[in-house]
């Protein structure tokens, strides 16, 4: 009499060949590819965000000739920024004259927005002003006279408890 692993062993060695076989041709077994990334979550950015300075205004994406301007009012976001808590813009209650440009610059080591509204609940956000990702060392300026006059609160779309305010005079 013959032992029963004798011949249950091979053929389920052979089934799992021919199903690992199966698996790989028809469901898709890619071979990675330098330079190609394969994922639905995967977005192209445009030919502005790769550039080391986002000096886009609101709406459109034209840029902003600094020049023009001879009082420019600088926001920095701190290093560290990222972690709740931590200090965050500065200055955290920022002025500017009507006739100013208002530049936020990104000298933390990750990701930040300035946009306009209380938070990513508010209906109006972005309405403003929205300098878009930030990546680390980018910047971002718009025309206070854009902004409009009074207190406007601004934050940041990743770190929703960035929040600061820009008062236009």
């Amino acid at each position: 009499m013959v032992k029963p692993g004798t011949i249950a062993f091979p053929v389920i060695l052979a089934l799992g060949a021919i199903t690992g076989y199966l698996t790989y041709t028809y469901f898709g077994a890619v071979t990675p590819q330098e330079g190609t990334v394969v994922s639905p979550y995967r977005e192209e950015l445009s030919a502005a965000s790769g550039s080391n300075d986002n000096n886009n205004s609101t709406g459109g994406g034209k840029q902003i000739d600094e020049s023009q301007f001879s009082k420019v009012v600088t926001i920095k976001i701190l290093e560290g920024s990222s972690v709740q808590g931590s200090p965050d813009y500065d200055p955290d209650a920022a002025t500017a004259s009507s006739d100013a440009l208002i530049t936020w610059v990104n000298e933390d080591t990750t990701v930040h927005t300035a946009t306009s509204g209380t938070g990513p609940d508010d209906a109006e956000s972005g309405q403003l002003f929205d300098s878009g990702f930030l990546n680390p060392g980018q910047k971002y300026s718009v025309p206070a006279a854009d902004v409009g006059t009074g207190e406007q609160t601004y934050h940041c779309q990743v770190h929703p408890y960035m929040v600061s305010t820009i008062t236009v005079e």
